[in-house]
């Protein structure tokens, strides 16, 4: 299982002999150029827009919202207040933020970023990686609120490809850290024969 590679390898059924790959971009031009386009006003109040998001998954999913310091905080009102709400929305809107301008370099620029952030997740206790496609949803519903009439098809569809590249890195880090908590765990700590 890897991360959805920024290129893309499909087999051409029709030839004989060697296989032919060929190269698909994760994101074509116009799509990066939507993307750009509409993050701009997105971006203009980013810790906002963070806090709508996790708002959004706290009220979409509220098993989530027990993963976090801030699980006892009621109303959207005491939230906002929260200094960890703030800090944590406005750190992932940032990452976001990270993806945007790497749209041309995702796997070297932002694919490790992404596989470092989801391995700190194992550490918490609940956590599961499908949790990272809630924030899919979440944005989506935001985006379409903050864009209006801009939020077209064509956009969510642009989005759609980011969103899918962010999700699979993530769980793709998530997956390798509970691997390398497995084999830790699975160390023999046994006295060796002499």
């Amino acid at each position: 299982m890897g991360c959805t590679p920024s290129t893309s390898t499909s087999k051409d059924p029709d030839v004989n002999g060697p296989v032919i790959m060929q190269t698909v971009p994760l994101l074509e031009e116009r799509q990066k150029r939507i993307v750009r386009r509409t993050w701009r006003p997105l971006a203009d109040d980013m810790t906002e827009n963070g806090k709508k998001i996790f708002l959004h998954i706290f009220e979409t999913y509220p098993e989530i919202k027990n993963l976090f310091p801030i699980r006892e905080i009621e109303g959207k009102t005491n939230l906002y207040k929260n200094p960890h709400f703030r800090m944590h929305s406005s750190r992932f809107m940032q990452s976001v933020g990270a993806a945007i301008d790497n749209l041309n370099d995702l796997d070297n620029s932002l694919r490790p970023l992404l596989i470092r952030l989801a391995k700190t997740h194992v550490r918490f206790k609940g956590f599961t990686p499908d949790y990272f496609d809630c924030f899919e949803d979440s944005m989506l519903v935001v985006w379409k609120e903050e864009l209006g009439d801009r939020f077209t098809s064509e956009v969510e569809e642009a989005w759609k490809v980011l969103f899918a590249y962010i999700r699979d890195c993530l769980k793709v880090g998530y997956e390798e850290a509970m691997d390398e908590k497995l084999k830790l765990s699975l160390v023999d700590t046994t006295d060796t024969i002499q």
